[in-house]
């Protein structure tokens, strides 16, 4: 073989190595997302999808507010808090299901926000 040229590969062993690495690929968020807004999902399943984003976010900020970063750490707990009380209204419609850290919950913590909801 000549310095500089590389050698052709066939066709099929690209596609088997496409196939093969394809097993190994994670979830595509973007994608569920957007099947479940198309009705690709179960609503079973897109209520599952939402709910494990919501609880994955609400945590995050109440893991995140533990660190006390740049002092921020209380109003970090207190936006997960806040995001946690909005969402319960949903919670009792039986389309999420929240998944939080036990500390948010404690009655101390939680008696400290007052939600109110105006009509027209």
């Amino acid at each position: 073989m000549q310095p500089g040229i590389l050698p052709a590969v066939h066709p099929l062993h690209t596609l088997r190595v496409k196939e093969a690495m394809n097993l190994f690929s994670m979830p595509d968020p973007v994608s569920m997302y957007e099947a479940a807004v198309m009705g690709k999902l179960e609503r079973a399943e897109a209520d599952a999808f939402v709910s494990a984003m919501y609880s994955g976010w609400i945590s995050f900020w109440w893991s995140l507010g533990a660190k006390a970063l740049f002092g921020l750490g209380p109003a970090m707990r207190d936006m997960a808090t806040a995001q946690y009380l909005t969402l319960t209204a949903e919670q009792s419609k039986n389309f999420l299901k929240l998944t939080v850290p036990e500390e948010l919950l404690t009655p101390a913590n939680l008696s400290r926000f007052e939600t109110e909801w105006k009509t027209k």
